[in-house]
């Protein structure tokens, strides 16, 4: 199979504009067939005026939106071979769950007898054999969930498109749902594009993620090179959560540079090869709380960045627990993972610990503050 064949989505130089503001600017990208793709950004950014082009309720003004390479730029919505599943889920509720997701098939003159076997047949896929005569309002939130998802797969679309469904449901019902709607994109085999603010669904679920940011894209890659490879400032500020502070490069070599900021602190950072990093430039720098070794006692070895700090206070949340610490001579606060050991299991506020980090643990950015916040 040639790898043009294997592309479900193409979008060429996609642009849209309302009056003198431009919500979408210039973005191009593919999505191979099968892929859980997802569009991850801050509310504004344009990520849901992209999605709305894809299923055909806005037109570009400029650019070219290509499904199974067909330009669909004339094509209706109903015509498209996309599904889309909302927030709020908009199920039927004088129709019982097989009448629900067999509603467009009927739509499309399907015989009965197929119908009630397809219906059936993606009962079964989603965990919800024997369901079918059930009312909409004897369902769980989850079940709910996957009868709307049921509802667009039974068509076979090309593209399902998602946005922010899980946004209605209560935290413990979303972090279940997360894991089934990957599980479900890979039984059926249906591209998903994904919307969502959420950093958590796009780490949890995608092949690949696209982050937005003011009606272009930063950065697209895998969870992991999100993560760990971030390519600007707002990605490594927005992806995971991260200590910032902005400052000067001081000095540099040819693996790192030292950094003072703006509160009286130095650290070495690395620099991405691909970004130039200049002495005398204004810089972000960025550290993520479980990359930092935290002691209660003095390390014997030195590392490239090492602080003596304070407890300020203790974030309990298991083992997601974090300690937010006070440097005193800058008063600068710095955020850590607390370590599940037996040392810390009677830390106070108010007690000294150590911290310590290595210079590739640090990234570093030029401070574009008038730019898109990265470089």
């Amino acid at each position: 199979m040639s790898k043009e064949t294997t592309i479900d989505l193409a979008c060429e130089n996609i642009c849209k504009h309302f009056s003198d503001f431009t919500a979408v600017d210039n973005i191009s990208f593919t999505i191979p067939k099968g892929s859980f793709f997802s569009i991850l950004g801050p509310s504004g950014c344009g990520k849901t005026t992209l999605l709305r082009m894809l299923a055909g309720f806005e037109m570009p003004s400029s650019g070219d939106l290509l499904i199974k390479q067909k330009s669909m730029l004339d094509v209706p919505p109903n015509k498209r071979p996309v599904n889309m599943v909302f927030q709020h889920l908009a199920l039927f509720p004088t129709m019982n769950i097989e009448e629900n997701i067999g509603y467009g098939l009927r739509r499309q003159s399907v015989p009965k007898a197929e119908i009630a076997q397809r219906v059936d047949a993606v009962l079964e896929r989603v965990g919800l054999a024997g369901s079918g005569r059930k009312r909409v309002d004897q369902l769980s939130g989850g079940q709910r969930q996957r009868i709307a998802l049921a509802r667009c797969l039974v068509l076979n679309p090309t593209l399902l498109l998602l946005d922010e469904p899980l946004g209605a449901l209560d935290l413990k019902l979303r972090e279940q749902m997360k894991i089934e709607l990957k599980l479900l994109q890979k039984e059926f085999g249906t591209t998903f594009v994904y919307i969502t603010h959420d950093q958590s669904e796009a780490l949890v679920m995608s092949d690949q993620i696209a982050v937005m940011n003011k009606g272009k894209f930063e950065q697209v890659g895998t969870p992991h090179q999100l993560y760990y490879q971030p390519e600007t400032a707002f990605v490594a500020g927005f992806v995971g959560d991260s200590n910032r502070w902005q400052g000067k490069v001081e000095s540099q070599d040819d693996s790192a540079v030292l950094v003072s900021t703006n509160d009286g602190l130095s650290f070495k950072a690395k620099v991405n090869a691909n970004k130039a990093v200049s002495t005398g430039n204004s810089v972000e720098i960025f550290v993520r709380p479980e990359a930092i070794n935290v002691s209660r006692t003095a390390p014997s070895e030195q590392t490239d960045n090492q602080l003596i700090c304070q407890v300020e206070t203790i974030l309990f949340d298991g083992a997601k627990s974090q300690i937010i610490a006070v440097e005193p001579e800058s008063g600068g606060k710095i955020t850590v993972t607390l370590p599940q050991t037996s040392d810390f299991a009677n830390l106070q506020n108010a007690d000294t610990i150590y911290l310590n980090w290595s210079a590739e643990q640090t990234l570093c950015f030029v401070d574009n503050t008038d730019s898109r916040g990265g470089v």
